[in-house]
């Protein structure tokens, strides 16, 4: 049993036993279970009967549930499931006990289960199913680069309706598969430091740090250091169209403040909306398969941002608001975002100059944006599996 036994940098993952018994019919609740397919055992009976048929399975090399504990103090964490391992279409699963929830530790002890999957059974796909409201569990096979392939409905012995999506994991990416082509647009918040020599290159910020969790993705950093929405426009067809897109964020904004009042460049909202409308119209004219997430601009009364600046921006912020609501677009608050975290920490901890964010801040626009960057691609990938 010993090569079944799997280990993590917190987890250490041993085949189930009857000694699990207690732990896992006192964790595995209706909370646990709100959008599995099992229900929680009414008895520990049942429980005991559970562990004795994924005994009796393992011994058949059909099936290996692992019980997780923390390295460190034995905590039970949960368990992780390996099924239908004799056949090519194995399937992996797993559950946390509640009081662990938001630890990563779901994603740390799946990533090793389908690692021992890859290397020790023979197999076309593994499937992961999810339902559709569960965020922390469908972080897993999105993060770990799995492949949605099928959406159903599916009902539970006691009467729930699931609403699941399938993803699968290859050992290679299938042939035809469309890769989402995912492009961030903007100045220098965008941009972060980016090798404008390198193509793959990301910068240091909140394009960098939403990178490892879309792992299938193409990720194109397209901000440049100081561009107003004029500049935008005038490399919009080689920056933004060409690239043909699944996704555009646009962050812009800030520098047709800064620059009107700083160097007497001129500009009002009028001309803001003009511009910021024209990159819009360009875009679903002559892109039609991109989706576009509108990031509106952001600033804080302090460093080398005035104070008497703010009504202008706040101005271009209900601007953007406008669009999005008039173009059906999606869109991200991030104004409002910058204001609450304001109230909880110090404004410099988060833009250092009023304007840019420090790497704490660049962190907290990847958190904000992943999950609606993650809703947008979800669309994109049922698009293509109706119209398979």
């Amino acid at each position: 049993m010993d090569n079944l036994i799997l280990e993590t940098k917190n987890l250490i993952l041993k085949p189930i036993e009857m000694s699990d018994a207690e732990a896992v019919f006192h964790f595995f609740n209706e909370n646990v279970t709100k959008y599995m397919y099992p229900s929680p055992a009414k008895t520990i009976q049942d429980t005991y009967q559970f562990i004795n048929h994924s005994m009796s399975l393992r011994e058949q090399d059909k099936e290996i549930v692992w019980v997780a504990r923390l390295k460190y103090d034995d905590t039970f964490v949960g368990c992780f499931g390996l099924h239908r391992k004799d056949t090519k279409t194995p399937e992996v699963g797993l559950w946390i006990q509640e009081g662990l929830f938001g630890k990563k530790l779901g994603i740390e002890g799946m990533t090793e289960v389908i690692n021992f999957t890859k290397e020790y059974v023979t197999f076309e796909y593994i499937i992961y199913p999810v339902d559709r409201r569960n965020i922390s569990s469908r972080n897993i096979p999105e993060t770990l680069g799995g492949i949605l392939t099928k959406t159903y409905k599916k009902k539970t012995e006691s009467g729930k309706e699931l609403d699941t999506l399938e993803y699968r994991f290859f050992k290679e990416i299938p042939k035809g598969y469309h890769q989402p082509v995912i492009l961030f647009q903007g100045d220098s918040i965008t941009d972060c430091g980016r090798n404008r020599h390198d193509f793959h290159s990301l910068g240091d910020g909140y394009v960098k740090e939403l990178k490892p969790y879309f792992p299938l993705a193409q990720i194109i950093n397209r901000g440049i250091s100081g561009d107003r929405t004029v500049e935008l426009i005038a490399r919009w067809k080689e920056d933004v169209i060409s690239h043909h897109p699944d996704v555009l964020l646009l962050l812009c904004g800030v520098n047709d403040v800064w620059h009107h009042f700083r160097y007497g460049k001129p500009m009002n909202l009028e001309m803001f909306e003009k511009n910021y409308r024209l990159l819009l119209d360009k875009t679903m004219k002559e892109s039609l398969q991109t989706k576009i997430i509108l990031i509106e601009p952001f600033s804080y009364n302090i460093g080398a941002f005035e104070a008497s600046w703010r009504p202008m921006l706040l101005g271009m912020i209900h601007i953007v608001r406008k669009l999005a609501k008039e173009f059906d677009l999606t869109l991200i608050q991030m104004d409002d975002f910058m204001q609450e975290w304001a109230k909880h920490y110090p404004q410099e901890a988060i833009l250092g100059d009023g304007v840019h964010p420090t790497e704490l801040g660049h962190q907290w626009m990847a958190k904000v944006i992943k999950p609606v960057l993650r809703e947008e691609l979800l669309k994109i990938e049922e698009k293509r599996i109706n119209q398979s």
